[in-house]
């Protein structure tokens, strides 16, 4: 199983968590940009050479590593690129510890909006945090093909330990393999309230300069279990290996992870390209 570009952040605190999300959220309202003058970024690349994001002046790199980037603000803010989490299709179990390389146990019949606060739950009884008031106020689903699962776009809010705070959640869940697990990736970023609006369009420059190299982004994408794997997981059925079977067959699976699903990812999740300049292979409408 390769989890190498797992990131554990579903430990860290709410607290932490709220105020990664609050930056973007005007931003995400705001289908234009300011005009305002551009925002200078200095390159930096994960030690590891995993990734690359741009950073602004005051800010600093808390981390880089296995695809996922950290950096924090002057002012409170916060932006994490890339943290994935894998899950178990089965019943959600607030609080059950991390075992065997899964983060969390939570049915892939869900919605995207449901997964998304499972997952935040997760993290915040892990991290011994708060977490209340959760509200997803606008939902922006991005175009991407079948194979690559459903991402979308969430604004909205919820409370934590330092009270509350709204966000920008970049969330993709990924499809379910034949052991019954599956891969959610996330991108988020936040401020305190009383900076948000002014934070705002330094963390979206800082979320459409995150790259991930081709490789490694074919790697994060891939399923957790092989394709040919037949071994059944804890508590899988032959029920959930029929169902996900029967979506490997409907989505033709076999394809994530190639070249064309990361040129896609690549372009819908972390460019954030408009829908009508994807290629049609991405599910948009010019030619490829």
């Amino acid at each position: 199983m390769f989890i190498a570009c797992e990131n554990k952040s579903l430990l860290l605190p709410v607290r932490t968590a709220c105020f990664f999300l609050i930056v973007l959220t005007a931003a995400c309202q705001s289908p234009k940009p300011a005009t305002s003058a551009p925002i200078s970024l200095q390159p930096y690349t994960a030690t590891d050479q995993t990734a690359s994001a741009g950073v602004p002046s005051g800010w600093k790199v808390q981390s880089g590593a296995q695809t996922v980037i950290t950096l924090t603000g002057p002012q409170g803010e916060t932006v994490s690129l890339g943290n994935t989490y894998i899950a178990r299709n089965a019943a959600f179990q607030l609080g059950q510890p991390a075992a065997n390389g899964v983060d969390l146990a939570m049915p892939y019949s869900a919605t995207l909006a449901q997964k998304l606060q499972m997952v935040l739950q997760q993290g915040a009884a892990v991290g011994k945090q708060p977490f209340s008031q959760f509200v997803v106020t606008s939902t922006s689903p991005l175009q991407l093909p079948a194979t690559l699962g459903q991402c979308a776009r969430f604004v909205g809010g919820y409370t934590g330990s330092a009270g509350p705070a709204k966000f920008l959640i970049v969330f993709c869940s990924l499809p379910l393999d034949p052991v019954g697990d599956y891969k959610n990736i996330m991108l988020y970023a936040s401020a305190p309230a009383a900076t948000a609006a002014q934070s705002a369009p330094t963390a979206q420059a800082i979320f459409q300069s995150y790259r991930i190299p081709t490789a490694w982004l074919q790697r994060k994408l891939a399923p957790v279990h092989a394709p040919a794997s037949t071994a059944a997981s804890a508590g899988s059925s032959a029920e959930d290996l029929a169902k996900a079977r029967a979506i490997m067959s409907s989505t033709n699976y076999a394809a994530q992870g190639s070249a064309v699903s990361a040129n896609c990812f690549d372009l819908s999740v972390l460019r954030q390209t408009p829908a009508y300049q994807l290629p049609r292979s991405c599910g948009g409408t010019k030619p490829d």
